[in-house]
């Protein structure tokens, strides 16, 4: 009994840490790995489908509950960017909606948001499937990695463009408005959006 709480401890991807894989390269790999796979390497992963059932089938979980959510708030970017696309903006003087940079760049996030939902419903039912072949399969092929490390990122990737065209979209709306004070605010948060990116970089490196 001590051994097998031992042997499902150490399975147990909360156990990892990422410090004391050498080399910032050899981190980030880990990292990547740990928020798409929610293990560090593949064959952590496959030894976890084979040997640990109860922790495969959380891990499984995590993952499908966290692209569900993901497919939720691409759903309200697509119902938000829809109704600026087919609305006249309210305040003409703060914002112009008319330009074609931003229209295109809405329309921009509402395909990609569009985008994102269609590859969540994919990851959910691959996620579903998957089992311990599919993970040895990725391994033994380049091509099946990558494809499987593309489909596992697709999701978030097309929601992180879909949020910074819309935001592009809002920039450009009131940077083109007559509205001094409200340009400062916007450099304003740019300037605390581009700090919070640097701690957070740093933290994880």
């Amino acid at each position: 009994m001590e051994g097998q709480a031992k042997s499902t401890s150490s399975d147990d991807p909360a156990t990892f840490d990422r410090r004391d894989v050498d080399g910032v390269t050899g981190r980030l790999r880990a990292s990547l790995c740990l928020v798409l796979l929610g293990a560090p390497s593949l064959e952590k992963l496959q030894d976890i489908a084979e040997k640990d059932k109860a922790v495969w089938s959380e891990i499984k979980q995590v993952l499908t509950d966290r692209t569900n959510n993901i497919n939720v708030v691409a759903a309200l970017v697509v119902a938000s960017s829809a109704s600026y696309v087919t609305t006249t903006a309210s305040t003409p003087h703060i914002s112009q909606w008319n330009p074609e940079f931003p229209y295109f760049c809405v329309l921009g996030g509402f395909g990609c948001a569009m985008l994102a939902i269609v590859s969540g419903f994919a990851q959910v039912i691959f996620l579903s499937m998957m089992g311990p072949r599919d993970i040895e399969m990725a391994q033994r092929s380049r091509l099946k990695r990558i494809c499987l490390f593309t489909l596992l990122i697709l999701p978030l990737a097309f929601l992180l463009v879909a949020a910074s065209s819309l935001g592009l979209a809002f920039t450009a709306a009131l940077w083109l408005g007559d509205v001094l004070w409200i340009k400062v605010l916007m450099t304003a948060g740019y300037a605390a959006f581009l700090s919070t990116l640097i701690v957070i970089t740093l933290v994880l490196v």
